[in-house]
């Protein structure tokens, strides 16, 4: 019988919920057929979990089990510290003399307690590293959104202890000695809503434009736009196989080789280092103040690199 982590099995439920109306007797014997087994004490827990992450699991209280929304950011993340925490060979990679390498990765007992706090509204502790620098200090936050870009991953928390309470961004990859504190107010999360939402609109954790100065002659607020870009058919299949971003839309929209892609995101510099890593792949359609300031801004980049 194989052992599957908590993580994995919130997926199977959420997914064979999604897709179907299940008794609880039904979902086992579901579940059974991959090799996931749950008593009933273990799935009790598990969709007390799943209605704190906001799914809408058995609205009407029948017998019957169900879930009637879709929220594409939690089961993305799921997915994404499932995989971080299954696959071996996010820990492997290749030198140039063909020896094989271990870089310094996330504990991965770090991923799945933060994700759990954030459910369970429970602070934490932890030692964090500056950027660049080797200046480690204890932070006390409550930890209200997990976020993966790039191979990156990073937490939106709001600091405790701090004189100037407020959310910061946190890279994971540089927090150790990670505990769990107590159990946080849920106003914390009401009362940062705006940030949050900010958060996951934003591509990685590199500051919106409006905040950047070359840029504010065409970005005056940071807000989540509607940007449309035209993906070219050659690179088109990895963006299918790796999403950048949960609000990715592709549409059925085509002209020659480009397929219009949609995002809702606040513009920053990730979303422009994406577009400009693929150089003649992709096209900003929209919004014009993007497409103006990329425009003028980087039509110099080739002379400077060549």
């Amino acid at each position: 019988m194989n052992s599957y982590p908590n993580l994995s099995r919130l997926i199977f439920i959420i997914d064979l919920l999604k897709r179907n109306r299940l008794t609880k007797a039904q979902l086992k014997d579901r579940l059974e057929t991959f090799d996931v087994y749950a008593s009933e004490k273990t799935l009790q827990r598990d969709f007390k979990i799943i209605k704190d992450l906001g799914y809408d699991l058995n609205p009407n209280n029948s017998h019957v089990l169900s879930i009637e929304n879709d929220i594409t950011h939690e089961i993305d993340i799921l997915n994404k510290v499932k995989d971080q925490m299954n696959s071996r060979s996010l820990h492997q990679y290749i030198t140039d003399e063909n020896t094989l390498q271990t870089p310094t990765t996330i504990s991965s007992g770090i991923l799945p307690t933060i994700l759990k706090s954030i459910t369970n509204r429970v602070s934490i502790s932890f030692t964090y590293q500056k950027y660049n620098s080797n200046d480690k200090s204890d932070r006390h936050v409550a930890p209200l959104v997990l976020k993966e870009y790039n191979g990156q991953w990073h937490l939106l928390a709001f600091e405790l202890d701090s004189v100037d309470s407020m959310a910061k961004v946190f890279g994971c990859d540089r927090i150790d000695s990670l505990s769990t504190q107590e159990q946080f107010e849920i106003n914390l999360i009401d009362n940062n809503i705006q940030k949050i939402i900010d958060f996951k609109n934003t591509l990685g954790a590199s500051m919106p434009l409006s905040e950047w100065e070359p840029s504010k002659p065409y970005f005056k607020t940071p807000s989540t736009q509607t940007i449309i870009l035209e993906i070219n058919e050659k690179y088109l299949p990895y963006l299918k196989n790796n999403p950048i971003h949960y609000s990715q839309h592709i549409s059925n929209e085509i002209e020659g080789e480009f397929t219009k892609v949609y995002f809702n995101l606040i513009p920053n510099l990730e979303i422009i280092k994406f577009i400009l890593s693929q150089q003649g792949d992709i096209k900003i359609i929209e919004p014009v103040n993007l497409r103006e300031f990329v425009s003028e801004h980087y039509k110099d980049l080739i002379k400077n690199i060549t």
